[in-house]
């Protein structure tokens, strides 16, 4: 398959690289990492990353400005990103001419004419620094290698999560021989705003924690637009609750626009993506996401998620 990828790459002059909505340190790390090794490797076809900008990630790259005319006989490589209605795009991408998919998420959707999806990676950008490993003239430079070192460190919690292991310790330290700063991407993942900060202290002193050990805060609009966040910065304090020892599971619930509720689930142990894919969304086994329309909803997730502690 991934001589399959080489070869869509050779033929094509055009490329954009995709990610999902909501990007997080890995999609982004994917998404730069792969343009800046694709260009150094054919510097005379045209490659683009492109999505919308969030200010909390311009440290790894900003993503470029494309029309949709671009996409006209182009390949369109998506990373990070489990299912179609989740690609950061207004569906211009359509008019591409091939789509690959790249990614480390259960394969609900194979979106992709090729579809490279292996759940074994910790992170998509792990996956990328294999590409370059196993293909000429595919290499990693040292731009390169922060941007997927920034995403391996993103999507393990800092080697914190489970799906950390030794092959994602082995290309750590390949990336970091190469010279980068490590210390500069650890600082980035871990500094937040005073923003953040507040909404941090607002979640300690509101959450709620149930006898089995679910976790939870459901943050009103009416909360929410005191903290003024930039888009991103909540993705900070999801793991919060997760550090409270007699946690097993939790869920951060927000509601940035009315009856409109981002639901980030996460866990210790337990599989949490089959209740995300029953309120329709998805994502790994110990970590996805879901948006719902009410709190009836909200409430039924929240039941769902205390019961699965109590059928341990």
């Amino acid at each position: 398959m991934i001589d399959e990828i080489q070869k869509d790459i050779e033929q094509y002059q055009k490329i954009i690289i995709l990610r999902h909505q909501n990007p997080d340190p890995d999609a982004v790390g994917s998404q730069i990492g792969l343009k800046t090794m694709l260009q150094e490797a054919y510097p005379t076809k045209q490659i683009y990353a492109t999505g919308i900008d969030l200010a909390v990630l311009d440290w790894i790259g900003q993503m470029d400005q494309i029309s949709a005319d671009t996409y006209q006989d182009s390949l369109v490589i998506a990373v990070d990103t489990a299912n179609a209605p989740r690609i950061d795009n207004n569906g211009d991408y359509l008019k591409a001419s091939k789509i690959i998919k790249i990614d480390h998420h259960p394969n609900v959707d194979s979106f992709g004419e090729i579809n490279w999806v292996d759940e074994s990676f910790s992170s998509c950008a792990e996956m990328i620094y294999t590409l370059a490993d196993k293909l000429e003239p595919l290499h990693v430079s040292q731009e390169t290698a922060f941007s997927l070192y920034s995403g391996i460190v993103g999507d393990t919690n800092r080697f914190l999560y489970g799906e950390t292991d030794y092959r994602t310790l082995k290309i750590s330290a390949k990336l970091a021989k190469t010279g980068i700063d490590i210390s500069q991407v650890a600082l980035h993942e871990d500094e937040m705003s005073l923003q953040v900060a507040r909404l941090e202290a607002y979640i300690l002193n509101n959450f709620q924690v149930t006898t089995s050990g679910f976790g939870y805060i459901i943050i009103r609009k009416a909360a929410f637009d005191k903290f003024n966040l930039a888009d991103g910065e909540l993705d900070h304090a999801v793991p919060l609750i997760g550090r409270i020892n007699t946690v097993n599971n939790w869920i951060v619930v927000s509601e940035k626009e009315p009856h409109h509720f981002r639901v980030n689930l996460r866990s210790k142990n337990v599989a949490i993506n089959g209740i995300a894919e029953k309120f329709g969304g998805g994502g790994h086994p110990l970590a996805s996401g879901v948006y719902v329309g009410s709190m009836d909803e909200v409430n039924d997730l929240i039941k769902d998620m205390d019961n699965l502690n109590k059928n341990i």
